[in-house]
């Protein structure tokens, strides 16, 4: 079996053009299923082709008719002629780009002319960028890069560093976009209440930035509707508030949507929502940070020795005691559960001595959980009820949003370091792949794109 493909290209004045981008034979013996249809080369080969003859066609009848004056109809004349090369997700496709001189009944202005400098501003088409920068966001930059080449007939892959910036240059976009966007978005329906989980994760830092690590913000917004969008950003780069607020109202926040905030009590990410919030706002203590506190004082407890009946006994009241306490937080009832640690730890304290290292070590914790739960009584409720009604009281979803958008990219076990600039933007394009808008927020930011794209030095 003999096959195969080829395009034809009509142009506007009715010439046609056929070019064969694609050929092979099958051996008539027998067909298996490694020889059904076209292979991963052959078809890459072929896209390879139809993008160079169809890029090749544009760019000649876009040269043609800026090459004719609007003045005066007569034809510009020849500077000369340029190499130029456009990255596409269908193979790098080299173009030849002719200069025209001023024409000659031009007056006020004598500069020359590039066409393909028109069509072409960033070397690149925007569907490969965006594509790079999602790829770029969600894996490493050298990783992504081989993972389309795998796909795509890339024909030079660009070097890592360009990836990169490509990546935060988008990001870069995304975020003036967010900051002063083009036209106001579209009114959406009134959320009847809102449910806004902040919590914070820490990336290494590069050398130069003198400190270890940094902090990034996470929030996590959802409506009563089932709606879900993120947040992500390093508190010194950028107006938090301000993109925070575009993000519950494109949920329908309006000044008079209630919307709980829940943290773990710093009073970074609850100025945060405080801030970003319109309308009228509750603060609630995460459970899951408030029950892993306790969860640590109960497995200390579990390590109480148990060589004599008497420790046992200790043991099991200690334990018991935790439990009590963790029943009463989940209640709501915070006096209640302060003067049970109370007891507890005077009770600890009498036992220092057949139990020393085990008696300290539940001790410590008991106290921080005290001194946590005295200074965040006021954010404590009665989670019990709340889950009965179905109100928010954990920010478990948010913690998995940390993990997905920092960790997963930008933590330890990746071995890469961050520049706070260069993490916040990483996570602009992020959580633009997370909330599913990336492709829309790309063609918004548009506007906003410095070309042609350069290398920084």
């Amino acid at each position: 079996m003999r096959w195969r493909v080829v395009l034809e290209l009509a142009g506007a004045d009715g010439a046609r053009q056929v070019h064969e981008v694609g050929a092979s034979e099958r051996s008539p013996a027998g067909h298996t299923a490694a020889t059904l249809g076209l292979g991963l080369e052959e078809g890459k080969a072929i896209l390879a082709a139809v993008q160079r003859h169809l890029v090749g066609a544009q760019v000649d009848q876009h040269c043609r008719n800026r090459r004719r004056c609007d003045r005066c109809g007569e034809q510009r004349p020849l500077k000369d002629l340029r190499p130029r090369r456009l990255v596409s997700l269908f193979g790098v496709v080299a173009v030849r780009a002719p200069r025209f001189g001023p024409c000659r009944c031009g007056i006020a202005c004598r500069r020359s002319l590039t066409p393909v400098a028109e069509i072409m501003p960033g070397r690149c088409t925007p569907e490969y960028e965006r594509v790079v920068a999602a790829m770029g966001a969600a894996l490493p930059y050298r990783r992504a890069l081989a993972l389309l080449g795998e796909f795509f007939p890339p024909g030079g892959a660009p070097a890592v560093e360009t990836t990169r910036q490509r990546t935060l240059r988008v990001g870069a976009r995304l975020e003036r976009a967010a900051l002063a966007p083009s036209q106001p978005p579209a009114a959406a329906p009134e959320a009847g209440a809102i449910a806004l989980g902040i919590d914070a994760g820490h990336i290494r830092s590069v050398r130069s930035h003198r400190v270890r690590s940094f902090e990034a913000i996470v929030a996590q917004v959802g409506g009563a509707e089932g709606k879900a969008a993120v947040f992500g950003g390093v508190p010194a780069e950028a107006d938090r508030q301000q993109q925070l607020r575009g993000v519950l109202r494109t949920l329908g926040a309006t000044p008079s949507t209630p919307v709980t905030i829940l943290s773990d009590g710093a009073e970074g990410p609850r100025a945060l929502g405080e801030a970003a919030c319109v309308g009228p706002t509750s603060h609630v203590l995460d459970w899951f940070h408030l029950a892993m506190r306790i969860q640590h004082a109960a497995q200390a407890a579990k390590g109480w020795p148990a060589h004599t009946p008497g420790e046992r006994e200790e043991g099991a009241r200690l334990a018991e005691a935790v439990e009590r306490i963790r029943w009463r937080l989940w209640h709501g009832r915070v006096r209640r559960a302060l003067d049970l640690v109370g007891e507890t730890l005077a009770r600890i304290d009498a036992m220092t001595e057949a139990a020393p290292v085990a008696a300290s070590k539940v001790a410590a914790l008991l106290r921080g959980l005290e001194t946590y739960v005295s200074a965040q009584a006021d954010l404590i409720i009665d989670y019990a009820r709340a889950r009965r009604i179905g109100e928010p009281i954990s920010t478990a979803a948010t913690e998995g949003t940390v993990q997905w958008l920092l960790h997963r990219r930008m933590g330890a076990n990746q071995q890469m370091r961050w520049s706070p600039r260069g993490a916040h933007l990483m996570l602009k394009v992020r959580t633009a792949v997370a909330n599913g808008t990336l492709a829309a927020d790309h063609v918004a930011a548009e506007r906003w794109a410095r070309r042609p794209f350069r290398p920084a030095a």
